[in-house]
């Protein structure tokens, strides 16, 4: 990137299941839940998940993961608040994010919406204001993922 020129990215929020189990690592146990916030309690039940936040740039050829968590699970309420405490961030570093992308599933729909945004069928509206400036933030729900749980539903129902 040349001097100057600004960084503009698209952040991508993506889950992965894991494998549930906990492991010593010399001083404590790791593999519980994890959200960041130096909470070290062998209370807190094994995360299921991974829920990782990456920047892509839109301007350059790059992207890099900038969070993760391990999780059991989260609502959209808690999402939401992950996914603005993320854009507060990166914003300080200097980077604009104009979008965001992740899964269609229903915990993601009701995040976006959370975030003010509008994913119903009558009402369209794709973005909400970016924390810090107001700026829209595109939603861009994944299309082949959405197609994958099409494809799941139709496979599942008995013919």
């Amino acid at each position: 990137m040349s001097a100057g020129k600004n960084i503009i990215c698209c952040l991508i929020v993506d889950e992965i299941f894991i494998r549930k189990r906990t492991e010593w690592d010399w001083d404590k146990f790791s593999g519980y839940v994890d959200l960041g916030t130096q909470l070290d309690n062998d209370c807190l039940p094994p995360a299921k998940q991974d829920l990782t936040f990456m920047l892509n740039a839109l301007n350059a050829n790059w992207k890099i993961p900038v969070a993760y968590f391990l999780i059991d699970s989260l609502n959209a309420l808690e999402r939401s608040n992950l996914i603005s405490e993320c854009l507060r961030l990166v914003f300080d570093t200097g980077v604009e994010v104009t979008a965001l992308t992740f899964d269609g599933t229903s915990v993601n729909i009701s995040t976006a919406n959370n975030l003010g945004s509008k994913i119903q069928e009558k009402y369209m509206k794709p973005y909400f204001p970016h924390p810090i400036t107001s700026e829209k933030v595109f939603v861009i729900l994944d299309v082949c993922h959405m197609l994958k749980l099409v494809r799941n539903t139709l496979a599942s129902k008995e013919a």
